[in-house]
């Protein structure tokens, strides 16, 4: 009896582990690797001349310009592929890399400017127009999203792949699962800001 009572005991913690786990990874990491290429008939409109630039740049130059996540974060990544089109300040460069001392939870609540990175570098410095309708987000676009996680906020940059509005949003970026440049998919995050480069 006392044998059974311990293989439950041991059976539920494992259990409550495991989707605890399974509850941090959905919420913070990718969910998938893609390997293929974008669907273009997916869009009903053309995209546009520069993101199919920023598109033909990232798929040719990626694995060399994040060769390892520990060398290039995403936010470095996301800095190398926009300077290739156009030159970006040092200030401009802090705001995609979101140097703040403030606490990140209270500004991500607050939508603050400085927790949209790359939106807010490149829409103060006339470098970019801010995508607010979901349906006009197009690969090439640029993007800063968060998560919160049991009160830790997390979160990741890049170049847009695919949307699936509300339900999974994949880059082009640098993350220590693909070991540096690749493409993941993510569920739905918490906060997005969307931009797409001048």
């Amino acid at each position: 009896m006392i044998k059974r009572a311990s293989i439950f005991v041991f059976i539920a913690i494992a259990i409550a582990l495991l989707a605890s786990f399974i509850s941090y990874w959905v919420n913070t990491q990718p969910v998938g690797i893609i390997s293929g290429r974008i669907n273009p008939n997916k869009y009903q409109e053309e995209l546009p001349s520069r993101n199919k630039q920023v598109i033909a740049f990232v798929e040719a130059n990626g694995v060399n310009l994040a060769p390892d996540y520990q060398q290039v974060k995403c936010t470095d990544f996301v800095v190398q592929v926009i300077e290739r089109f156009v030159a970006l300040s040092e200030e401009e460069r802090n705001q995609i890399n979101i140097i703040t001392n403030e606490d990140l939870n209270t500004l991500i609540e607050n939508e603050s400017a400085i927790i949209k990175g790359v939106q807010t570098s490149l829409i103060r410095g006339s470098k970019g127009i801010e995508i607010i309708g979901l349906d006009d987000v197009r690969p090439g676009d640029f993007v800063q999203f968060w998560n919160e996680y049991l009160g830790t906020p997390y979160g990741h940059c890049g170049v847009i792949f695919d949307v699936e509005p509300y339900h999974s949003i994949s880059l082009y970026s640098s993350h220590p699962l693909t070991h540096g440049y690749g493409k993941q998919k993510y569920m739905w995050p918490d906060k997005v800001f969307f931009v797409r480069l001048n």
